[in-house]
């Protein structure tokens, strides 16, 4: 492969790196506001069965769910970390950096992780049954859903570059 080429591939990994540790951060700094946001509408504004589902959800994400995005957080960190290294110390051999980059499958390793919180987060909001009021309360939960899905396909498109 050209260097020209093994730089931009640098390029793009590094930033969908950094990228994804920002979203995942991002949503990790939310979500412990969301959780205490959300218990105080559900007592607003629900009956006690439904307060009784809210909990059940609301602890599922908190054991789950954010014990799951501090792992993969903490992965993302260490790829990051592993690829800096990597591409410094391989920096004056092209050929190794490439074969360094396909080795590390960064983009499936990071969508391997994005999707078992998609999966934690859907499966944890599928407790719930149907129930507009529930399903406006929790919001913010299937927002996190939508940018961690965005992110899957965010990366996707970078993988081939």
């Amino acid at each position: 492969m050209e260097k020209i080429k093994i730089l931009e591939k640098v390029l793009v990994y590094d930033r969908i790196l950094r990228f994804n540790i920002d979203l995942l951060t991002g949503i990790k700094s939310e979500l412990k506001a969301d959780i205490e946001e959300t218990k105080i509408l559900g007592e607003a504004l629900l009956d006690k069965r439904e307060q009784k589902l809210l909990s059940e959800f609301l602890l599922k994400v908190e054991e789950e769910f954010l014990l799951r995005l501090e792992e993969a957080l903490d992965s993302i960190y260490d790829e990051y970390e592993v690829f800096n290294f990597d591409i410094t110390f391989l920096s004056g051999i092209p050929d190794e950096v490439e074969r360094e980059m396909e080795r590390l499958e960064l983009i499936n390793t990071l969508n391997t992780k994005l999707r078992l919180l998609k999966e934690l987060l859907n499966g944890a909001c599928c407790l719930i049954e149907p129930n507009k009021k529930l399903e406006v309360i929790l919001t913010p939960f299937k927002v996190y859903c939508e940018l961690i899905n965005h992110a899957i396909e965010f990366n996707i498109k970078f993988e081939n570059i």
